[in-house]
């Protein structure tokens, strides 16, 4: 875990040098409904995450360089999001799977994004803009440890465990586009903006008897939010 996490850092830091060595034109923050796409919300008991709509934090920054065509810039995004884990529909799936009663505890996933990429804005008239971006870069997941007791016929407990995720660092991707509009004159903005993110990442599950079991995740969502952008103050 130790491991994961400095490299994520590293990452982090590195990605902030750059930015800073460059022409940063505008910074943004904001929030966003998410929601989980294909496996990840899926309450299949084989391969579904379970994972419920949630919330978010953006921080987004944009830089241009001489060498970058009209309106293209280097896109920096970072995100910070929370989604339930439907440890009822865990429960149930399992009822059904092993055909005895089982009960859950609470867990949720807590996804950390950062990605670098390329950005472009469209002009669609005086005021309001176009923007759509790509970005690669890594994702960094926690998910919370739960309980699972499975009962006999007489209630009786079966089996207790609680399951504990070690999660690595994983590859992510990004894309998006945002509807930019001025809120004060050279001052503040806002944007209306969706992204669709995925990452494949590789979990060692660990129980209290049971022996570890190596598995990968897919973890896929579709963000829609708002953000304020505050642009790069003008040289006098």
């Amino acid at each position: 875990m130790k491991k994961t996490l400095r490299f994520f850092l590293a990452f982090v830091v590195l990605a902030h040098i750059v930015l800073q060595a460059s022409a940063q034109d505008e910074s943004s923050f904001g929030a966003f409904y998410a929601l989980p796409v294909g496996s990840f919300g899926s309450t299949d008991v084989k391969e579904g995450g379970f994972a419920k709509p949630g919330w978010g934090f953006v921080f987004d920054s944009r830089s241009t360089y001489k060498f970058l065509p009209k309106g293209m810039s280097l896109y920096f995004h970072s995100t910070y999001q929370w989604n339930t884990m439907d440890t009822e529909k865990v429960a149930e799936a399992f009822t059904q799977a092993l055909g005895r009663r089982t009960v859950t505890s609470s867990s949720r996933y807590s996804p950390l994004l950062t990605t670098i990429g390329p950005a472009y804005t469209f002009d669609l008239g005086q005021k309001v803009k176009l923007g759509v971006n790509t970005s690669v870069g890594i994702m960094f997941n926690n998910t919370r440890a739960f309980s699972l007791q499975v009962y006999d016929d007489n209630n009786n407990e079966l089996l207790r465990e609680t399951i504990n995720f070690n999660n690595n660092v994983a590859f992510a991707y990004t894309a998006g586009f945002e509807l930019k509009f001025p809120i004060l004159e050279n001052v503040l903005s806002g944007a209306i903006y969706a992204d669709y993110t995925g990452a494949k990442q590789k979990t060692e599950l660990t129980f209290d008897t049971l022996d570890p079991i190596s598995s990968f995740q897919k973890i896929r969502y579709l963000n829609l939010g708002f953000k304020l952008i505050v642009p790069k103050k003008k040289a006098e």
